[in-house]
């Protein structure tokens, strides 16, 4: 849980502006941008473990 607590901290006005255009597109241009939905939560449980240690500290480079 502490990965998905880091990631949000950082990152959370980048994914409400992920939402928030998707909500857009879908008002204005189709609703089949509603699509785009699902994919949001597989990216951030992704970064989350990729990016993220059990405590919520980002990783360090490993280069």
């Amino acid at each position: 849980m502490g990965q998905f607590k880091g990631l949000w901290r950082d990152t959370k006005l980048v994914w409400l502006a992920f939402i928030s255009v998707v909500f857009a597109f879908a008002i204005f241009v189709s609703w089949y941008y509603l699509l785009l939905l699902p994919c949001l939560p597989v990216s951030f449980v992704y970064f989350a473990f990729i990016r993220y240690d059990e405590d919520g500290n980002e990783k360090g480079d490993f280069t």
